[in-house]
């Protein structure tokens, strides 16, 4: 018998290494496992668990598939159900239960409950898988009779539900599988209806008697049929015997050296059933095995059976015998040895057709060969028989396929790693385990060691994989924390971003100075783009101190009131400052805040911050225990900001606004100056009183004011104290203080029986002692936003002042005229 290899035959385009090849694929969301066509063997309640798989691009809380039958009555639809929840890494995977018929798979992704991404799989079958081998007529053959093919093939099967994996016998890759037998030669999972000339992998040439039986069979079982041919034309059972248990012989076109024709059955065993699980083998052979006696042909096929189910592992393995040997005549020495291995107790061998009933030229031209009517004789033959044992074998189900690990590759790339412990046979030709690739969908072939082969889902890599590195912008347009509310940080990016603060929303609060980075997150794989890093400072501030006492004229060992005021005049918050007061010689303390510290004759206070244009003043009491004059100064000596216009810490004789001083002094002339220390800075020359030594026969006058709070809202009350000291030698009568009010603000009333007259506001002053102070106050209301600057000023007492002349003006720098600037929160 000959064997026709090179068959001119059209056939479709056939995937060589895998079901899915490398392609740019953008989709959202792509089912990879299972594959169009693909049909898996169901177990004996009418079920198989089928594993969903598939890859996404957006971020999914669940992933949900179900199975809708394609013709009502061929199955039964499953209701949605979540194969997973919060998939990683742009992979899912999963399974549902899906009674035997033909359907769509139907997969969705959702995300917060809505539906954002879908695919399906447009035909899947649960149903029954069977594996063939045999000779000619297995593999379809032609006869030719006076020149012309009487059995050429017929036209394959009709029903949509019949599934092989096409094959191509004049491809290169095929006629490469001649010569080596090397699975990495034959298609992958590229199922397709069984056609005339679709072939059938991995021997099969043409439809022959299966496209008959195929319709045959689904019609009468009602599931999709998966079919793969390794019938080898020429051959017998003896020969499979042989290659199985590795025993030389010679044929003229089977070769040994590749373990043919065995090596097809065990290629099928190895290549498809781990993936779709099988029901039985059917064996087609006979006629060739006419010349042996019947116990060598019962032993080569027990011994054939023996070996397919030791070698993988399927103890029950069910084969279907069918009783074939017509070559002209029946050859009953054939027919006994099938008949032998079918009726062998507890065997599981059935039963297959008996095709020796099939016997006129019209169905067997040749005598030995089957036309295309004979075709469709065996096939139905074929068909009736399996429906009759198929429930009574037991089924091995499809395996589980292992997943590949993907993580970021860089430069907008994934890496793609399959499971260790194997083979890898890539789309792309590469054996690495893993690879490092860009856009597109990657599939592999695995292979353990025991030539069993597995075909992970494939792994569909997006064209989005690395974000661009994003820029950042603030809230202020500087780089500087300015608020104590911080500097809030923006990444451009929408999307997951990784701050080395560890936040991964697209802001962040900067509430300290340093180094800030981000980089933006793919939120399915994780990948990161290139760091983007920024400085942060503290924004400068304007911090000045002024000191205050309560009186000027202090008798020796009593008491006085100090206090430090520290305003921030910028429009930043200032972070944490220190003031330091070094007491002059001769001066004890009686008192402090709470927030106030002494030692060595320094008085300092740290303020934890203090807001834009916030004044913060601190109390002390202290002591003078020697005559004479007395001038304290204080500085700010630290500050986390930087000041724009001073230095902290550089000593008190800068004329910075930093800087303060007050001076007083004891009753009576005296030339001893008790000065506070400045160390910090270079000698300077003694400080000299700037006012006249004071005049026993006069009055020496000055004003002080101080409002009760420098920065209010609009329509708030503000107490606005005038204090009026006299250091001369003689009590100062009917003394009379004008206060001029800015536009803005107005009189509202007066403890001290001080009185408006428009914008001025007056009272007057009875009495002040020698080296006394006496304070008038009133209250004024805020009417408006704005900065405003009050004036107050001496305007007539009854004696003469020794260093100023009272109602001479607001502006001459005289210690009886005073100012305060005063403003609203919102400037």
């Amino acid at each position: 018998m000959n064997i026709q290899i090179l068959r001119n035959i059209v056939v479709g385009l056939v995937l060589l290494s895998g079901s899915i090849r490398s392609q740019s694929v953008l989709a959202q969301l792509k089912i990879t496992h299972p594959v169009n066509r693909m049909v898996i063997q169901r177990n004996s309640t009418n079920q198989a668990t089928v594993q969903i798989a598939g890859s996404y691009n957006q971020v999914l809380d669940a992933v949900e598939a179900r199975a809708v039958v394609r013709v009502a009555g061929q199955g039964t639809t499953t209701a949605w159900s979540t194969i997973q929840t919060n998939p990683t890494n742009g992979q899912f995977t999963g399974s549902i239960n899906v009674t035997g018929g033909w359907y769509k798979i139907q997969v969705r992704g959702r995300t917060g409950g809505t539906i954002v991404a879908s695919d399906s799989v447009t035909r899947f079958g649960v149903g029954e898988v069977f594996a063939i081998i045999g000779h000619s007529n297995a593999q379809g053959s032609g006869c030719w009779i006076d020149g012309v093919d009487q059995c050429y093939t017929g036209p394959g099967a009709a029903d949509d539900r019949v599934s092989v994996v096409a094959l191509n016998q004049n491809s290169a890759p095929f006629q490469q599988y001649l010569n080596t037998a090397d699975t990495h030669y034959l298609p992958g999972l590229a199922f397709s209806q069984l056609l005339q000339y679709s072939g059938s992998s991995p021997f099969a040439q043409d439809a022959g008697i299966w496209g008959p039986m195929g319709d045959q069979l689904v019609q009468r079982i009602n599931v999709p049929v998966l079919l793969y041919n390794a019938g080898f034309g020429g051959t017998t059972i003896q020969m499979n015997y042989w290659a199985a248990y590795d025993i030389p012989f010679q044929h003229g076109f089977c070769r040994y050296d590749l373990r043919m024709p065995y090596a097809n059955l065990r290629n099928l065993m190895n290549l498809y059933i781990p993936t779709t699980g099988i029901r039985a083998v059917l064996i087609q052979h006979g006629e060739n095995d006419r010349n042996n006696p019947t116990d060598s042909t019962y032993k080569y096929y027990t011994k054939v059976i023996d070996k397919v189910r030791t070698e993988f592992n399927k103890p029950n393995l069910g084969f279907i015998v069918a009783i074939s040997s017509f070559v002209g005549v029946r050859h009953d020495n054939v027919r006994s040895a099938q008949s032998q291995v079918i009726n062998r107790a507890n065997y599981n061998a059935f039963r297959g057709p008996d095709l020796d009933s099939i016997t006129t030229t019209a169905d067997r031209p040749d005598g030995l060969h089957f036309s295309p009517a004979g075709q469709a004789n065996a096939g139905n033959r074929w068909a009736a028989a399996i429906n009759n044992v198929w429930s009574s074998i037991t089924s091995y189900a499809a395996e589980t396929e292992p997943a590949a690990i993907v993580a970021c590759g860089g430069s907008n790339q994934l890496t793609v790693s399959q499971p260790t412990g194997y083979q890898y046979d890539w789309t792309t030709g590469s054996t690495a385990q893993s690879l490092t690739v860009g856009a597109g969908t990657y599939a592999a072939r695995l292979k353990n060691p025991q030539n069993k082969i597995y075909f992970p889902p494939g792994v569909v890599v997006p064209s989005d994989i690395q974000p661009a590195s994003p820029t950042i912008l603030t809230d202020n347009a500087t780089w500087n924390i300015c608020r104590s509310t911080g500097l809030t940080l923006t990444s451009s990016y929408a999307g997951l971003n990784n701050w080395n603060t560890g936040v991964t929303s697209s802001s962040i609060v900067a509430n300290t100075p340093g180094v800030y980075t981000v980089q933006a997150q793919n939120p399915v794989y994780g990948c990161l783009s290139g760091v983007v890093s920024q400085t942060i400072g503290r924004a400068a501030v304007d911090i000045g101190v002024r000191m205050q006492t309560s009186r000027r004229v202090v008798a020796v060992n009593d008491t006085v009131s100090f206090r430090l005021m520290v305003q921030n005049k910028s429009g930043c918050d200032a972070g944490s400052l220190t003031v330091r007061n070094r007491l002059p010689p001769n001066v004890t303390i009686v008192s402090t805040g709470n927030s106030m510290t002494v030692a060595n004759n320094i008085v300092s206070t740290t303020i934890s911050g203090l807001a834009a244009g916030q004044t913060n003043s601190q109390p002390y009491v202290a002591r003078l225990t020697a005559v004479g004059n007395y001038r304290a100064t204080a500085e700010l000596t630290a500050s986390v900001n930087t000041d724009l216009n001073a230095t902290p810490n550089n000593g008190t004789g800068n004329g910075e606004d930093d800087e303060a001083f007050v001076d007083l002094r004891t009753p009576g002339s005296s030339s001893a100056m008790h000065e506070s220390p400045n160390p910090d800075q270079a000698v300077l020359p003694m400080v000299q009183l700037s006012q006249p030594a004071p005049d026993a026969a006069k009055a020496d006058l000055s004003i002080q004011m101080q409002v009760s709070n420098q920065v209010v809202a609009v329509n708030q009350l503000v107490d606005i104290a005038l204090i009026v000291s006299n250091r001369g030698g003689l009590t100062a009568t009917n003394t009379v203080v004008r206060h001029l009010l800015p536009a803005g603000m107005q009189f509202n009333s007066s403890v001290s029986g001080m009185s408006a007259a428009g914008a001025t506001v007056s009272g007057a002053i009875g009495e002040i002692v020698a080296g006394q102070s006496v304070s008038i106050t009133f209250k004024a209301k805020i009417t408006t936003a704005g900065v405003f600057a009050n004036q107050a000023q001496i305007m007539s007492v009854d004696q003469a002042d020794s260093d100023s002349a009272p109602n001479n003006g607001y502006a001459n720098g005289e210690d009886d005229q005073a100012s305060v600037t005063i403003r609203t929160t919102n400037q």
